[in-house]
């Protein structure tokens, strides 16, 4: 048993949930707005009435689970909590420095160890907490050395001779907070980009780069770019965005400066006050996660076809992304692959394309897990994995530690998603506009952004070369 060190008063409770008889756990909402709002409320499952709590401080360290036994509910014997779902990113056993259980010392009875019980734990990283007896209701604390972001994780609740597993939150990215996180729902099934748009800005995101205009160039304002679709894989609502070249060839907002693209991107919201916390801001470190999944037959051209960008959105040098992720194919469509390319505009750093060949026939019509790590500062680092969720395959594993991450005279970078590419010849302004024959309309789905942040700045507003 490792040795604990005794702690003082807890501080506030997080997020976390536990259920009996396999109740499968509705929660499905994360931390949105300005500040964390607590979720509140109880559910009953016929055994246990778990209260939910979410934290209101940015530096909390003690993770809060408060189990309330009903009258016909047996004593628990031991509560377990998996740490190991990130790997290396997250906590193990080592990480936790003190426990208590009702207000008491409860050191002696935490352990790394299962032993020949009733719970059958895969993971070899997790906490036990011991010798729970009898109680009307369990608050165990466990205080960690250090603040890691809230994830979802499972935990077990051994109770007679059951053991019950749930999905529930617990600690995970080091040094992290989660500042943000959205997912679809069925209220905007069948809205109007502006009713999507007003969606995404209560979680700090934007849906105003669209084809969704008047007058100029590639104008659609009858489309349907970006819509809340029902996805069968996850049994929940998704975003789906489309790219047109028939009714219409959608343009670039209308915009008679770029009639060579066409543009369909949501991001994080161009303010860097009240939304700081979801943009990359100078000397900071950012963990952005999502998932997408490509059309079957999905086609690129040779020319650029983003459907991610890291982008500064103010200053001398705010021209092209710093990051993307771009589908890409021969002049002839073939070799479809996945690249990332970096760049700097007005310096002589960028790496050009630092990720290629990844065959885009593993992404298509596959649900894909996306996790960037970054450190917004010049000499930066930029890590970049993505997984297919299927069956677990690591499609793409990146790092740079030593790569400029930042654009001279910005405050701010933005993080972008959609449909982005070039009509590969074709200029809306022309009659025939004469776009690539390899063009056709696409779609891409989009779900679960996660934003993440460590040392955040405090002064956001700043410029910085």
């Amino acid at each position: 048993m490792k040795s604990f060190k005794k702690t003082g008063t807890t501080v506030a409770s997080l997020a976390l949930l536990v259920f009996a008889c396999g109740t499968k756990s509705p929660l499905s909402k994360e931390l949105t707005g300005l500040n964390p709002v607590a979720q509140s409320g109880s559910v009953n499952t016929g055994i246990y009435k778990v209260s939910l709590a979410a934290p209101t401080v940015a530096d909390n360290t003690v993770w809060t689970y408060t189990i309330t036994k009903s009258d016909q509910a047996k004593n628990i014997g031991y509560f377990i909590l998996d740490l190991g779902n990130l790997g290396a990113d997250g906590p193990t056993f080592a990480n936790v420095v003190s426990a208590k259980v009702n207000g008491v010392d409860w050191r002696d009875k935490v352990t790394n160890t299962n032993g020949n019980t009733a719970c059958t734990i895969a993971s070899e990283n997790f906490v036990k907490v011991d010798g729970l007896g009898a109680a009307d209701q369990y608050i165990i604390e466990l205080k960690l050395d250090t603040i890691y972001s809230r994830v979802p994780t499972t935990g077990w609740i051994k109770s007679g001779t059951s053991c019950t597993q749930q999905v529930m939150d617990g600690p995970g990215y080091r040094g992290y907070q989660l500042t943000s996180a959205m997912e679809s729902n069925a209220s905007l099934e069948g809205k109007l980009y502006n009713d999507i748009n007003t969606y995404m800005k209560s979680f700090g995101f934007d849906y105003t780069e669209n084809p969704h205009c008047s007058g100029g160039y590639g104008g659609h304002p009858d489309g349907v770019h970006c819509e809340a679709v029902q996805d069968p894989y996850f049994n929940k609502y998704v975003f789906r965005f489309n790219i047109h070249i028939d009714p219409i060839i959608d343009g670039d907002r209308c915009n008679a400066a770029t009639v060579d693209r066409q543009r369909n991107e949501m991001k994080s919201a161009t303010n860097n006050t009240t939304w700081a916390k979801v943009q990359g801001n100078w000397d900071e470190w950012q963990i952005l996660e999502w998932k997408f999944k490509l059309a079957p037959g999905f086609q690129p051209t040779s020319s650029f076809c983003h459907i991610h960008q890291l982008k500064a959105q103010d200053g001398p040098n705010n021209g092209s992304p710093l990051i993307t992720i771009t589908p890409r194919s021969n002049s002839n469509g073939s070799n479809k692959r996945i690249q990332i390319i970096h760049s700097v505009d007005g310096a002589s750093t960028g790496k050009g394309t630092i990720v290629d060949n990844i065959p885009l026939a593993d992404f298509e019509g596959e649900w894909v897990q996306v996790k960037e790590e970054i450190h917004y500062t010049h000499n930066g680092s930029y890590s970049c994995k993505i997984v297919r969720v299927r069956d677990g395959k690591v499609l793409l594993d990146f790092k740079d530690d030593n790569i400029d991450m930042w654009r001279k005279g910005s405050s701010y970078i933005r993080n972008k998603y959609g449909i982005y590419r070039s009509l590969a010849g074709g200029k809306l302004n022309q009659n025939p506009v004469g776009q690539s024959p390899l063009l056709k309309n696409e779609s891409l789905w989009l779900t679960d952004f996660k934003v993440y942040e460590k040392s955040p700045n405090s002064s956001p507003t700043t410029v910085h070369d």
